[in-house]
């Protein structure tokens, strides 16, 4: 298949490019310069805010992955109109470019933050609707994979912090993007999240107060660490409900708390990439 990732050397992008098979033909485009691990393949500078940018990089493929996005971390930084440009008329404009370019497949990256209530939510709700909209009434194959927290991290404590909260590994996240080029699904939102097998005693423990214990129980070794740490534990527990993500994306969740500790610590102890 021929295959075309926006935002090609963003932390989505270069993930994907790496992860899928190589007997794909992969075309990279984005406004930033392309990293090294894309130095082999076609790269076709281009800005998706702008009318026909991608029409070039776009003949003759079979698939879009869309990345390019502000995210819930650069609120603040950056102003609506920029979210509003970047995340939702770079959707149109991608998906302006598939019409012309008779592409049959967009994986379109969307996010957990859907649910929220901010700026950030509502760009990731517009372009929800695009997707509908061309799926409708173009006939474009669409894969919204809604990812949880997976922004890069500060520390790899802060990384196993954010396991006890929304957090969900990036190498996840790649997987189900890569999934999702192949899914026999033709249409719809995938979320794409960490995977705790908590029980409804855990769960009924956790309420009682049992928090330290009830992470222990699962992932042993983590009380330690939380308590080292001093990691901030959540209110509550809830077991994600992933049967459609499985059953018809493929989504295989991998990495959670307990793969945490068997990866980055050593005797109750985080191995920081410096230490």
């Amino acid at each position: 298949m021929k295959i075309l990732i926006t935002g090609a050397s963003g932390n989505v992008g270069t993930g994907v490019l790496q992860a899928l098979p190589p007997e794909h033909d992969i075309r990279l485009s984005d406004i930033a310069p392309p990293s090294s691990t894309s130095s082999t393949r076609a790269w076709f500078p281009a800005d998706v805010r702008e009318a026909h940018a991608l029409d070039e990089a776009a003949q003759g493929v079979d698939i879009i992955v869309h990345t390019p996005a502000y995210h819930g971390i650069h609120m603040g930084a950056f102003s609506e109109k920029a979210f509003y440009d970047l995340n939702v008329t770079g959707t149109f404009e991608m998906f302006q470019t598939a019409v012309r370019q008779n592409v049959r497949r967009v994986v379109w990256l969307s996010s957990m933050s859907f649910f929220g209530d901010d700026f950030y939510a509502y760009t990731k709700k517009l372009g929800e609707q695009l997707c509908e909209f061309y799926n409708r009434k173009h006939g474009i194959e669409v894969i919204m994979p809604r990812p949880a927290d997976f922004t890069p991290f500060r520390s790899r404590a802060h990384y196993g912090e954010r396991l006890l909260h929304g957090g969900v590994d990036r190498r996840d996240v790649i997987q189900a993007v890569v999934k999702a080029t192949t899914c026999e699904q033709s249409f719809g939102a995938y979320h794409i999240v960490r995977e705790d097998r908590f029980t409804e005693a855990d769960v009924a423990a956790y309420e009682q107060g049992k928090r330290l214990e009830t992470w222990e129980k699962l992932y042993p070794g983590a009380a330690a660490i939380i308590e080292k740490y001093n990691f901030h534990m959540p209110e509550s527990i809830h077991p994600a409900e992933l049967t459609r993500e499985k059953q018809e994306l493929g989504y295989a969740p991998t990495y959670n708390f307990g793969t945490f500790i068997e990866e980055f610590t050593q005797d109750n102890t985080v191995i920081e990439v410096n230490s």
